[in-house]
């Protein structure tokens, strides 16, 4: 694939590119090697510009939810079709929420999954929780349009379509800190769903806003510390993505993490809830803290994002409906659980995934071993880039 000089800018910019030199790149992987060809400073660079302008020591006096309802009309007044991919976990049915409780009105929300899925934790959570949402939601809102888009034929041919888009580059070029066909699948969304591809014809603008992600905060030298981090961008937006974007194929909205003022608000604001909850007892011993996960040398402290303290601190509805949700998240770093039934299966287009997978153990990327987190291979995952510090 083709680095581009920093000084052109792309739609993909928005969501984050890895600087080396006077060169950036979407790709870890072609980054990877830039560095392994002429070790110098590198960086990732998540809208550093944008979000350097806040004082992120100030908390906004609005309260969280008029912030949320006040993204969610953003987001209205700038798009003329909305779509939420929607999971029913905490993330999506917080936005979701915001725009149903305050009547603004979404186009559709999409659950996407796969018919020959009957092992992944997606596919439990759709069994066990999700889908009776849905069929609830389809009760309480008839007009709304929900999309249940069963995405699986596309897995088996995923290898192709990409060719499509990127003639001679290298596959493993398209993916980012995790191997997920899933995401390269949604990336060309808009190319076989045919009503999305005739809104984006007649020039409209489209979006699909996705819930990314609670905010990654961390506690060192007694100072609180908000990062971005490029694996959770790349869990929605892999640099497949990022490259095919000329700016005509619709918009991914991270609801949560975009680089606009009513975002930037939003995490500022939840930071400094999450700092009221927990500051008191981070100062006297972080350790005791039940949330607490364990210390990182350099890094410092991490709450458990998933924990019901923290999301009940910077998503109040969950204080004042009950609500059920899966919990049990993928164990492996490398492999996204939503494609946990189509790797090393006999599926069509499998076989491509699994040999550029084992590609990754060959000399040709014993460079990349300092790359990943358990030092051997990519099954370990690769280690995350994070952003500039923004001290709470």
């Amino acid at each position: 694939m083709s680095n581009f000089l920093l000084s052109t800018n792309q739609p993909g910019d928005r969501y984050g590119y890895y600087q080396i030199g006077n060169l950036k790149t979407y790709s870890k992987v072609e980054l990877i090697h830039s560095h392994h060809r002429l070790p110098q400073k590198w960086k990732w660079n998540y809208n550093d510009a944008f979000f350097s302008r806040y004082n992120w020591s100030q908390e906004p006096k609005e309260s969280i939810d008029e912030l949320y309802c006040k993204r969610a009309e953003q987001l209205r007044q700038e798009y003329d079709y909305l779509i939420l991919y929607y999971s029913g976990g905490h993330d999506s049915g917080n936005v979701l929420d915001v725009f149903l409780k305050n009547n603004i009105p979404l186009d559709e929300i999409c659950v996407f999954y796969s018919n020959y899925d009957k092992v992944s934790n997606q596919y439990k959570e759709l069994s066990s929780i999700t889908w009776d949402k849905i069929n609830l939601l389809q009760f309480k809102f008839p007009k709304l349009k929900i999309r249940r888009l069963n995405y699986a034929e596309y897995f088996l041919k995923w290898n192709h379509m990409v060719k499509k888009f990127i003639g001679g580059d290298s596959l493993l070029d398209m993916f980012g800190s995790m191997l997920t066909v899933n995401r390269i699948i949604l990336s060309m969304a808009h190319t076989f769903i045919d009503d999305w591809q005739k809104i984006l014809k007649r020039g409209k603008k489209l979006a699909w806003i996705s819930g990314i992600d609670k905010p990654m905060i961390r506690y060192i030298n007694k100072k609180w510390i908000f990062n971005f981090h490029d694996a959770l961008v790349h869990a929605m937006i892999p640099p497949f993505r990022q490259i095919i974007d000329d700016g005509t194929i619709g918009t991914y909205e991270l609801f949560y993490w975009s680089p606009v003022d009513e975002c930037a608000k939003i995490l500022i604001k939840q930071c400094h809830l999450l700092k009221n909850a927990f500051g008191r007892q981070a100062d006297l011993d972080f350790s005791k803290i039940p949330e607490a996960k364990h210390f990182k040398p350099t890094y410092g402290w991490e709450l458990d994002r998933m924990s019901e303290k923290f999301t009940k601190t910077i998503y109040p509805r969950e204080k004042q409906i009950k609500e059920f949700f899966y919990h049990d998240k993928n164990s492996a770093h490398i492999w996204g659980n939503r494609d946990q039934w189509f790797f090393n299966s006999n599926h069509a287009g499998s076989l491509t995934h699994w040999d550029m997978y084992l590609a990754t153990k060959s000399k040709l990327y014993s460079h990349f071993h300092t790359w990943y987190n358990n030092g051997m291979s990519i099954d370990g995952g690769f280690k995350n880039s994070i952003s500039l510090d923004y001290v709470i």
